[in-house]
C-alpha cells in the first residue's frame, strides 16, 4: 500500500493544502502568498517574510561546505611543505569560517617560502621546482584558473621551472621542451631542444597566451649530450679473413 502523505498547512492561517501545492501560489482561504522551495528532494512552504531567513541560512551552509574544502585543501598543501603539526590541528579544530580559512592559506604560504629556502640552499632543485609549481597551481585555482594567471602565478611558476634547468644542467649542458596540445606555443616548441644557459635567465614556460594559463609544457635531459662518437674502424689485416682485400689477385685455377 502507498505510504499515507504527510499533512500540509497554510504557513500563514494554518489551513490544510490538499493537495499539497507543487508551486508557490495563494492560499485558498486567506489569500496569502505560499512561497515553496525544494530541498534535499523534499517541498519546504514559507510565507514571504520566511523566505530571506531560509535563503539566508542555505547560503550560510552552501559557504561553510566550500569553506571547509578549502581549509582542507590548504592544510593538506601545508602539511606537504612541513608546517607544524599542532597549528594545522588547531585550524582544523576551528570553526569553519572565512577567518580560518585564510589563517590556513597564510600557514601553507609561510611554510612553503620556508621549505623553498632550505632547499634552495641545499641545491634540491627538483624539491623547489615542486613545491613552486603545486604553489603557483594552488593560486591559480583560487582565483578561478581564468587565464591569463596573475603576474604572482607567473613568476612562482618559473622559478619552479628555472630550478627544474638547474636540476638538468647537473646531467646535460641542453634540455628538450616536452610541448603539450593545448595550444600553437605548445605544439610548435615540443621536442625542440634549447641551451640550458640561455633558457635559465628567461624561461619561456608557461607560454604566454596558452589557454590553460599554465601549460602543461615541461622539461626533459636533452640525448644530444649523451650521443656516442662514431667508432672508427680498424685498419683491415692481411690474416683477416672477413677483408676481401685480404686475399691476393685471382688466378685462373682458382676459379
Amino acid at each position: 500500500m502507498p505510504e499515507p502523505s504527510i499533512p500540509v498547512a497554510c504557513p500563514s492561517c494554518g489551513v490544510a493544502l490538499d493537495p499539497p501545492p507543487d508551486r508557490t501560489r495563494r492560499c485558498p482561504r486567506c489569500r496569502r502568498r505560499i512561497i515553496v522551495r525544494h530541498l534535499e528532494g523534499r517541498a519546504i512552504y514559507l510565507t514571504e517574510a520566511a523566505v530571506e531567513v531560509f535563503e539566508a541560512e542555505r547560503q550560510h551552509e552552501i559557504d561553510e561546505q566550500r569553506w571547509s574544502r578549502e581549509r582542507q585543501a590548504w592544510l593538506r598543501l601545508a602539511q606537504r611543505v612541513g608546517a607544524p603539526a599542532d597549528r594545522r590541528r588547531r585550524l582544523m579544530a576551528a570553526p569553519v569560517t572565512v577567518a580560518s580559512v585564510k589563517a590556513s592559506r597564510g600557514l601553507y604560504l609561510v611554510a612553503a617560502e620556508r621549505a623553498v629556502r632550505a632547499a634552495r640552499r641545499d641545491k634540491r632543485w627538483a624539491e623547489v621546482a615542486q613545491i613552486r609549481r603545486r604553489q603557483a597551481g594552488a593560486l591559480y585555482e583560487e582565483t578561478g584558473a581564468h587565464p591569463p594567471p596573475s603576474d604572482e602565478v607567473v613568476t612562482l611558476y618559473r622559478e619552479g621551472v628555472i630550478a627544474t634547468l638547474r636540476k638538468l644542467a647537473q646531467v646535460s649542458r641542453t634540455a628538450e621542451l616536452v610541448g603539450a596540445a593545448c595550444c600553437q606555443a605548445c605544439r610548435v616548441d615540443d621536442e625542440r631542444v634549447f641551451r640550458i644557459a640561455d633558457e635559465i635567465p628567461t624561461p619561456r614556460l608557461p607560454h604566454v597566451g596558452c589557454p590553460r594559463g599554465l601549460c602543461a609544457c615541461d622539461w626533459w635531459p636533452a640525448l644530444a649530450d649523451a650521443a656516442k662518437k662514431p667508432r672508427r674502424r680498424r685498419a683491415p689485416t692481411s690474416s683477416s679473413p672477413a677483408d676481401p682485400g685480404a686475399r691476393g689477385p685471382s688466378t685462373p685455377g682458382s676459379r
